[in-house]
C-alpha cells in the first residue's frame, strides 16, 4: 500500500463521494493514473480490469488512501466528526494541546488504556483496531495531533490550532482592563437600559454576529437576555428583546440552544424556557436531540425530567437508563444480562460533549455497551437503574475507560452514586494510574484540602474513614508558610512602581490594589465583575494608571510602608489558615477588601458596589 494521504482539515463525506465518482469515471475512461492509483490501494484492479471497476471499488480506493479499511469506515469515522460539530474545546493556548500530543506519543510508548482508545477512536489508519492492535503500531507525530484535535472537538489538528490562535486574539482584546464588549452589553442589558446596549452595538457590531463557539457557550446577546430575565422579569427587558429581533436575531434557536448548552439549569429554570418557547423535541445540527444532550452532560435528573415529559425519548439502551426507566433498561438485556442487538443500534455520542468528551470505539464489546449506560445511569443518579444493572452482572468495579464509576463519583462528591456503589461492593483501592490515587485515598485528599461540606463528609465516611480524625491529624501537622505565588510578585512588583510613579518613597495599601489590577487575571475580574461595580465608569476614571500592563519601571523596589506590610502580612495568614501551598493575588485582595475604611472599600463603594460583595464573591475562591 502506498503512502496515506492525511484527511482535509474539514472532511467531507459529500466531497469523498463526489470524488469516488470522478475516480470511477476516469478508471472507465482507462485514465492510467487514476488506473495506478486505485491499483496501489486495490491489487486486484489494473489496466486490464479498470473498465469493469465499480463505485464500490472506488471508494475503497478513496478511504484505504486516508488509511480506514473500508468506506463504511470513513462514513461512521466522518459521523463521529458531524456529531463534534455544535461542540467547542476548552480554551488552551497551541502549545498546551502540542504537549499533549507528544504525551500521547508517550503514553502510547507505555500502553495506556486511554492512549490507546484515543488512537483507535481518532485516527483512519487504526479505526476500528482493538486498543491491544494499536499498541503493536507505530504512532507518528500526525497521528497523535490528529487524535488529541478529536478528542478536543475540532476535525483535524489544523482547525484546533486555528481556534486556539483566534481566541488568544479574541481574549487579548477583552483583557483591556476586563471591558470586554459583551460584558459591557450584558450590564446594560441588566440595566434594562436600551440605549446603553444600542451604544455598545453600534461600537461593536460583531455581537450581533456571534460565533460558533459563542452560540454554543451560551455567549449571545438574546442568550444574556433569557439568563437576566429571570431575575428582573420578562417584561423589563421587552424593548431590548423587540430590539434584537428587529436586528436579526433568532429567539426560537436561541431559546433552544440555551437549553443545549452546558450551563447547570434547575427544573424550574427548563420549565420557564419551555413556557418561553424552547422547543423540547428540537435537533442540534449534529444529529443529538435536546434530550439525549442533557442527559449526558447536566447531571440533574429534575431538569431533565421536565423535558422527558414532553418528548418520546428514542428507543436505546443508554436512553433508558439515563431517564431511570428500570423496564426499559431490562427489554435490552438477554436473560443472562447480556446487551441485545437491539442495545447496539443506537449509542451515546459521548465523543460529542465538548470539555466532558469521551472517544466512542467504533466496535464496542458486551462490555463497553454495558458501561455506556450504567455510565449514563451514574451521570443522572439513577439509582434504581445502576442496582438493577449490577443485579444482572455489571462488573461495578469496571475499567472500560480504564478508572471505575466510582473514583469519578468520588472526585465529583456524587454523594447517591458513591453510597450505591459501596453498598455494590465497590473497591475503593483501586489506583486510577495517574496522580489522583485510589477512592479512598481522594476522599482523604478532597478533605484535607477543604472540601469540608456535608456530602465531603458523607462522602469520606464511606470510604471507612474517619472525617474528625482526618482534619485532627492534619491541624496537628506543621506546616511551613506558603510561598508567593509568581503572578503576586508581578503584582508586588507593579505596586512598587505604582507607587514611584505616584512620587512617594514607600509602597501603601493603595499600591498593593494598582499592583494586582496591573497584573490582571483573577484579582481584576474578582474588584470589577464579581463586585457588579459600575465598571466602566471605574474604567474612565483609572485607565490611565492601568493601561500601563503588566511591565514595570526599572527602578529598585521601593520598602512597604507598615500599613502594606500588614495587609501582605493578613494575605499570608489568610492562605496558611487554609493551608494553601501559595499565597495568590486573591489572598490579597481579601486582606485589602477586609478593611471596612480601607482603599479596596472606599473605591467599592464609589462605584456602586461593597467591599462585603466582594469578599463574598472571595470566600468562595480563595
Amino acid at each position: 500500500m502506498s503512502a496515506l494521504r492525511p484527511l482535509p482539515s474539514r472532511p467531507s463525506l459529500e466531497f469523498d463521494r463526489k470524488e469516488a465518482k470522478a475516480l470511477l469515471r476516469r478508471l472507465k475512461a482507462g485514465d492510467p493514473d487514476a488506473t495506478a492509483r486505485a491499483h496501489a490501494q486495490y491489487a486486484a484492479l489494473d489496466a486490464a480490469t479498470a473498465s469493469r471497476a465499480t463505485l464500490a471499488i472506488a471508494q475503497l480506493v478513496v478511504a484505504r488512501e486516508y488509511g480506514f479499511v473500508s468506506w463504511p469506515r470513513l462514513v461512521q469515522y466522518y459521523a463521529g466528526v458531524e456529531r463534534q460539530c455544535d461542540s467547542y474545546p476548552t480554551f488552551h493556548a497551541p502549545d498546551f494541546y502540542l504537549a499533549q500530543a507528544r504525551s500521547l506519543v508517550a503514553s502510547h510508548a507505555k500502553r495506556s488504556l486511554w492512549a490507546g482508545r484515543l488512537l483507535a477512536a481518532y485516527v483512519p489508519r487504526f479505526f476500528g483496531m482493538r486498543v491491544n492492535d494499536v499498541y503493536d503500531q507505530a504512532v507518528t507525530d500526525n497521528d497523535a495531533q490528529l487524535a488529541i484535535a478529536r478528542s478536543n472537538s475540532c476535525p483535524s489538528w489544523e482547525v484546533l490550532q486555528e481556534w486556539a490562535a483566534n481566541e488568544i486574539r479574541v481574549r487579548a482584546k477583552e483583557r483591556e482592563w476586563g471591558m470586554d464588549p459583551r460584558q459591557r452589553a450584558r450590564e446594560a442589558i441588566e440595566k434594562a437600559d436600551l440605549g446603553a446596549l444600542q451604544q455598545v452595538v453600534d461600537a461593536h457590531p460583531e455581537l450581533l454576529r456571534p460565533s460558533g463557539s459563542d452560540v454554543a457557550m451560551t455567549g449571545t446577546l438574546l442568550h444574556m437576555v433569557l439568563d437576566i430575565e429571570q431575575a428582573r422579569g420578562r417584561d423589563s427587558l421587552r424593548p431590548i428583546v423587540e430590539w434584537l429581533l428587529a436586528q436579526g436575531l433568532d429567539l426560537q434557536r436561541t431559546l433552544n440552544m440555551f437549553l443545549y448548552g452546558n450551563r447547570p439549569l434547575t427544573a424550574a429554570d427548563v420549565q420557564r424556557l419551555l413556557d418561553r418557547g424552547a422547543d423540547p423535541n428540537w435537533v442540534a445540527p449534529s444529529g443529538i436531540p435536546l434530550l439525549e444532550h442533557m442527559l449526558l452532560s447536566w447531571r440533574n435528573e429534575g431538569a431533565v425530567d421536565v423535558i422527558a415529559a414532553h418528548v418520546k425519548p428514542r428507543d436505546a439502551l443508554w436512553i433508558a437508563a439515563g431517564l431511570g426507566d428500570v423496564d426499559g433498561v431490562r427489554r435490552f438485556l438477554d436473560r443472562h444480562g447480556k446487551p441485545t442487538a437491539a442495545a447496539r443500534a443506537l449509542r451515546p455520542p459521548l465523543d460529542a460533549m465538548g470539555a466532558f468528551s469521551f472517544p466512542v470505539l467504533p466496535d464496542p464489546d458486551d462490555e463497553e455497551i454495558l458501561f455506556e449506560a450504567f455510565w449514563v445511569a451514574a451521570l443522572n443518579s439513577r439509582i434504581a437503574v445502576m442496582e438493577y444493572m449490577i443485579s444482572q452482572g455489571i462488573d461495578v468495579n469496571c475499567r472500560v475507560w480504564g478508572t471505575p464509576v466510582v473514583n469519578i463519583a468520588v472526585g465529583n462528591a456524587w454523594t447517591q452514586v458513591v453510597e450505591c456503589l459501596v453498598r455494590a461492593g465497590a473497591d475503593l483501592d483501586i489506583h486510577e494510574g495517574n496522580s489522583n490515587g485510589t477512592a479512598r485515598d481522594m476522599a482523604r485528599t478532597m478533605l484535607v484540602n477543604g472540601s469540608h461540606g456535608p456530602s465531603y463528609r458523607r462522602i469520606v465516611e464511606l470510604c471507612g474513614l474517619d472525617p474528625d480524625a482526618i482534619l485532627a491529624a492534619r491541624d496537628a501537622e506543621p506546616f511551613l508558610a506558603p510561598d508567593i505565588a509568581p503572578r503576586l510578585k508581578i503584582a508586588l512588583d507593579l505596586a512598587s512602581d505604582d507607587a514611584g510613579r505616584q512620587g512617594q518613597l514607600e509602597v501603601r495599601p493603595e499600591n498593593l490594589l494598582f499592583g494586582l489590577f496591573r497584573a490582571g487575571g483573577l484579582p481584576l475580574m474578582f474588584f470589577t465583575r464579581s463586585s457588579t461595580m459600575e465598571r466602566e465608569r471605574f474604567h474612565e476614571a483609572f485607565k490611565e494608571r492601568v493601561i500601563l500592563g503588566d511591565t514595570p519601571l526599572e527602578q529598585a523596589s521601593l520598602p512597604m510602608h507598615p500599613e502594606a506590610k500588614g495587609v501582605l502580612n493578613a494575605a499570608i495568614a489568610s492562605a496558611t489558615a487554609r493551608r494553601r501551598e501559595a499565597v495568590t493575588g486573591l489572598h490579597l485582595l481579601n486582606a485589602l477588601a477586609s478593611n471596612e475604611h480601607g482603599v479596596a472599600a472606599t473605591l467599592l463603594a464609589r462605584f456602586g458596589s461593597s467591599a462585603t460583595q466582594l469578599r463574598e464573591a472571595l470566600e468562595r475562591s480563595i
